[in-house]
């Protein structure tokens, strides 16, 4: 054979192996152990300075992304040799996490993370072929520019931005549901400046949790006393667990009234945990669709005066998850999950035709991430996200293998929600330095999410110590009070004089 056509045709090989869609194998979408990648190209990667507004590159394959330059005749990959054929000047040379494209098909919503050393527009580059995004792309804005590539199939990819706040940020893989037609693993980069939207305003809102309707501790010390603790701690929101009847009143109403007074004279809000008595997970979809919708109708009727904010049941999450993490959908039993995310949805219409101004949240705990993102894909329409967080979860979370280092930035970068915590407590431990220890993790916490602009609401776990609840030690020693004689002699546990939302 001629050697110059031999040369052509070797080169036209290479371009074949290395294409963006050539026959590659599908990529898992979990985070089992890859093939270990080629290093094509990375020797030439431009690292930048200490200085790049990128940092602490992670993906969960386990495959080592690396910061690099968008610009023309660069690689894009880690594991191809394809090369951008166009950017736009404005973009030309920010810092790029070069990706790998055997990670295209992965599924998680907690794919990718990295640090923005400032605030930041965050540009992501997405197949153009994707017939449906991801759902964590929502909320993103879509570009008129487009950054090409020689790859002939792709061509070029389609950008969407968002600007982030310094700190950690996580992104989704690139088949996360419901996406569709993607072939491509996606690229990022970043650019230091604009302006962060936040989606709520004012001061964070701080409060507590209670049992103050039936509880002995809380029926021995009375609402008044439960208002004075609140007032030293400055807090304004007292979470409650409220039982409805089926016509909607309260069940409890004749103690409840008093309780509201008080509460509303001296300034502080009552945020209902509304309980989901008539959720049946062995009845179908649509009778859950339409007990929560029933229920909901009627309790936004009867309380509407009462209430504007209504917490949607207590970790739902934890009927349905079978295994793993919680951020992958495949953890959850999806038939348990479809009934509740029914009842849920019927819950949140029925409120909302009763009280068109009611602001609804659904909680989750852990890092049942997958479970909040399926509520939402199956269109329960509901405004807050939720969450649960305790000290063992803190302590665990940043040696897990999704590396969460900060619950309220994990959950601003995957939901465009307001965030509140309706649950933050102490662990209970059989140690002399237990004050301590909640008092550090109280502390820590709160400090952290105050400085979180999109965390609305911090609601700690609670008030009162409950005796009664031992040998559960537990559910008995949740309080930020304890008791030197049983209901009528309390002391206030280190924690308390520390706390403040100033």
């Amino acid at each position: 054979m001629d050697p110059k056509k031999f040369y052509l045709l070797f080169l036209l090989a290479i371009f074949l192996t290395f294409s963006c869609k050539k026959d590659d194998p599908p990529a898992l979408a979990s985070t089992s152990t890859l093939p270990t990648p080629s290093t094509i190209d990375v020797t030439s990667t431009t690292t930048l300075s200490s200085a790049s507004t990128l940092t602490s590159v992670n993906a969960i394959s386990g495959k080592s992304y690396v910061i690099g330059s968008l610009t023309k005749g660069s690689t894009y990959y880690i594991d191809r040799s394809n090369l951008l054929t166009s950017v736009p000047d404005s973009l030309s040379g920010l810092s790029l996490i070069k990706s790998a494209n055997d990670d295209k098909a992965n599924a998680s919503t907690s794919f990718l993370s990295f640090t923005l050393a400032s605030t930041s527009t965050v540009y992501v580059g997405y197949d153009k072929r994707g017939t449906t995004l991801p759902s964590w792309l929502s909320g993103w804005k879509k570009l008129s520019a487009t950054i090409g590539t020689n790859d002939a199939k792709l061509g070029s990819f389609v950008l969407y931005s968002k600007t982030y706040a310094a700190g950690n940020v996580t992104l989704g893989g690139t088949m996360a549901s419901p996406a569709k037609g993607a072939l491509c693993q996606y690229i990022v980069f970043a650019k230091a400046g604009g302006t962060v939207t936040s989606p709520t305003t004012g001061s964070m809102i701080f409060g507590i949790n209670g049992h103050s309707i039936s509880s002995p501790p809380y029926t021995a010390v009375g609402i008044d006393g439960q208002i004075a603790l609140l007032k030293q701690m400055d807090m304004t929101y007292y979470r409650q667990d409220i039982n409805f009847n089926s016509d909607g009143s309260i069940e409890s109403l004749n103690s409840f009234i008093p309780i509201y007074n008080a509460t509303k004279a001296a300034g502080i809000t009552i945020l209902p945990m509304v309980y989901t008595s008539t959720l049946d997970l062995n009845k179908s979809e649509s009778v859950n669709y339409s007990a929560g919708k029933t229920k909901g109708t009627a309790l936004a009727a009867k309380n509407s005066k009462y209430f504007k904010y209504y917490e949607l049941g207590n970790e739902l999450d934890n009927k349905v998850i079978l295994s793993g993490n919680g951020d992958k959908n495949s953890n959850y039993d999806i038939t348990k999950f479809n009934r509740v995310a029914a009842y849920l949805k019927g819950l949140n219409d029925g409120i909302k035709a009763s009280q068109p101004t009611a602001q609804t949240m659904i909680d989750a705990s852990w890092l049942h991430f997958a479970y909040m993102q399926m509520l939402i894909d199956y269109g329960v329409k509901f405004d807050i996200v939720a969450w649960h967080w305790y000290s063992e979860m803190e302590s665990i979370a940043p040696s897990n293998p999704l590396k969460v280092t900060d619950i309220s930035v994990k959950l601003a970068s995957l939901f465009s929600k307001p965030i509140w915590f309706t649950e933050v407590g102490q662990r209970y431990k059989a140690v002399s330095n237990i004050e301590q220890l909640q008092n550090d993790f109280i502390m820590s916490f709160t400090k952290k999410v105050k400085a979180n602009h999109r965390v609305g609401a911090l609601l700690l776990y609670e008030l009162f110590d409950e005796p009664f609840k031992a040998p559960n030690l537990l559910e008995a020693n949740y309080g930020f009070i304890k008791w030197t004689t049983q209901y009528t002699k309390w002391k206030a546990k280190m924690v308390v004089g520390n706390l403040s939302v100033d």
